[in-house]
């Protein structure tokens, strides 16, 4: 669950819902979501304070793309979500050597 925090600023708070016993549930803040915040500091999650699904152990993973590798960048997937893309080789003369490359590939 996202959930505006301020009207004036674009903040969300992104809240998990846990059920309990006797049909009790409570919403519990476990992170936001800050667009103005630096790059790659936008998104503020507590993992340990999700509770998953029963029989769910760890986070899952993306469904729709893994990592790019050293060397490639993201490219978006048209008429998709933002979390999936396709992993471009950089242009020649450009480098990207992050495994988790968010960011386009730089000059050499």
């Amino acid at each position: 669950i996202i959930q505006r925090v301020h009207e004036s600023e674009a903040e969300y708070a992104i809240l998990n819902f846990w059920n309990f016993p006797e049909g009790l549930g409570l919403k519990v803040k476990v992170g936001k979501y800050s667009p103005h915040a630096p790059r790659g500091q936008e998104l503020s999650l507590s993992e340990e304070m999700i509770e998953w699904a029963i029989g769910v152990p760890e986070t899952p993973h993306s469904v729709c793309s893994e990592s790019c590798s050293p060397g490639f960048r993201k490219t978006t997937q048209e008429g998709k979500a933002t979390c999936c893309f396709d992993c471009a080789p950089c242009p020649e003369n450009e480098i990207s050597n992050e495994t988790v490359t968010f960011h386009p590939c730089h000059g050499i």
